[in-house]
């Protein structure tokens, strides 16, 4: 039964009165799943506060649910944890801010909504880890910036490098050497009382991190074309400010996530597009077809070749009517197919694609709702078991054609698991769905509004534990069945 006061406990129609019992209970994992529910009323929030455990409070208050007046004074945390919730006054941020521990100085330091002052308080504390953490920081004011790239410690400087207000003046000085004067601490020794014999590892990392910055001077990335830290040169191959040059040498980079970061680079010229294009990496041939600014013919020449991914495509999203009208007309099958998954997509071409022959099209067209729910029938004629996920996905699919999916022996587990959730289901076609061999669809009907209730109370009971907590997360389980579980569990 434990498992059912779990699915309780996550159920949205769980009553304020049940709620209050399954609290009282003490079952630590039930505690734990109450605070995890969305949308907490201050009622429930102070009476999971009344447990007084720690761990159970800490998550509440960081999470921004506890006002400051109502976290309780013996709470261990109530500093730290009001401060990272939001919840605490500007006071408290100060105070945190000369806390003893200097882990906790470091959160305060990388708290995204610090104030600026208490930034630039720790901007100045003697651990190079929390100094590192205020360089970083978007509100640390940035006339300190300058200062703290000439910290001894690279750590701090590879943080200053990192901080998106950084100027290109001086992300062009970290860049070049990892600034001056030259550092006498690394992330090795920063907190050593000897220094490390050589920091150019550290260094190294100070001007790798410049060299990700966006507003990095392009003309300082020279050096690092041919770097061998792939994470930075996949990073900055993605400006759409980089010289003519230094794009058709990252295209013919060693590596292929770099050439693919290129590929997909709508700075890049047609012609060296058409030459990523013939790319022996098929995910650098993929992703010239995610350019935003590949030509359409060119677009539809690598459909013809490549197994594309099935999604809407950046070009084809910004497609006029006429060049959506060109694909979905296309003789390459995946061309129409691309023109399927355009996120808005007329109601004509939806229709019209809908009589494709091709399955790949019948599979993206069927679960878009701009097409008439009485075309789905038509569908599922023509092309049989392969589309019955993608018409499940429909949010008009008729109930009968659902049963009448769901009965197919042909039919596959993920089109049954589109079906156990779909909003339309009925009872019967749930039923088949809870016969299916497939645990997650069976979970999925257990948990539908529209399971008789028999059914419902019998699955509570079942001896698969996660079917029983499926079901007691029912919303349609009324108030006295819940009463009836949690008193039977809790004797």
């Amino acid at each position: 039964m434990r498992e059912a006061l779990l699915g309780l406990a996550e159920n949205p129609a769980l009553p304020a009165g049940l709620f209050a019992r399954l609290v009282a209970s003490g079952d630590e994992e039930v505690l734990f799943t109450l605070a995890d529910r969305e949308r907490l009323t201050p009622p429930q929030i102070r009476l999971l506060l009344t447990v007084g455990n720690p761990s159970l409070t800490c998550p509440l208050v960081r999470g921004g649910l506890v006002p400051w007046p109502e976290i309780p004074p013996d709470h261990p945390g109530r500093l730290l944890d009001a401060v990272l919730g939001g919840v605490a006054p500007v006071a408290a941020w100060r105070k945190a801010a000369t806390d003893a521990d200097p882990e906790v100085r470091q959160e305060v330091a990388y708290a995204l909504d610090a104030p600026a002052d208490v930034i630039a308080s720790l901007a100045h504390d003697p651990d190079p880890a929390v100094v590192a953490g205020a360089a970083g920081s978007p509100h640390l004011p940035p006339e300190l910036l300058p200062h703290l790239a000439r910290h001894p410690s690279t750590v701090v400087r590879q943080a200053v490098a990192g901080n998106e207000n950084a100027p290109p003046s001086l992300l062009a000085a970290l860049l070049a050497d990892g600034g001056w004067p030259a550092p006498t601490r690394c992330g090795a020794c920063h907190r050593r009382e000897t220094e490390c014999a050589d920091h150019t590892p550290g260094i190294r990392r100070v001007r790798l991190a410049a060299a990700g910055h966006p507003a990095v001077p392009p003309e300082g990335l020279a050096d690092f074309l041919d770097a061998p830290e792939i994470w930075t040169v996949t990073t900055f191959a993605a400006r759409t400010d980089l010289p003519a040059d230094f794009l058709n040498r990252l295209a013919a980079h060693p590596s292929c996530d770099v050439r693919a970061v290129i590929a997909a680079n709508p700075a890049v010229p047609e012609a060296l597009l058409r030459t990523l294009a013939a790319d022996p990496a098929p995910e650098v041939r993929r992703a010239t077809a995610e350019n935003p600014a590949v030509p359409l013919g060119l677009l539809t020449t690598l459909a013809a070749r490549e197994r594309l991914p099935g999604e809407p495509a950046p070009r084809v999203e910004s497609a006029t009517e006429l060049e959506l009208r060109t694909l979905a007309t296309s003789r390459v099958a995946q061309a129409r197919a691309l023109a399927a998954d355009r996120t808005r997509l007329p109601g004509h071409l939806a229709e019209q694609l809908a009589t494709d022959p091709d399955i790949a099209v019948a599979q993206r067209i069927a679960a878009r709702p701009e097409l008439a729910p009485e075309r789905l029938t038509e569908l599922v004629e023509r092309h049989g078991p392969p589309v019955f996920a993608a018409v499940a996905r429909h949010p008009g699919c008729p109930a009968a054609l659902l049963h009448r999916m769901a009965a197919n022996p042909a039919g596959t587990s993920r089109a049954l698991r589109e079906i156990a959730r779909h909003p339309a289901a009925r009872s019967e076609t749930l039923l088949l769905c809870l016969a299916a061999r497939d645990s997650d669809t069976r979970r999925r009907a257990a948990a539908h509004p529209a399971l008789a209730l028999p059914v419902l109370e019998t699955l509570i009971d079942a001896a698969d534990s996660s079917l029983a907590r499926a079901a007691a997360n029912n919303p349609a389980l009324p108030e006295t069945v819940m009463e009836r579980v949690i008193t039977r569990a809790l004797r």
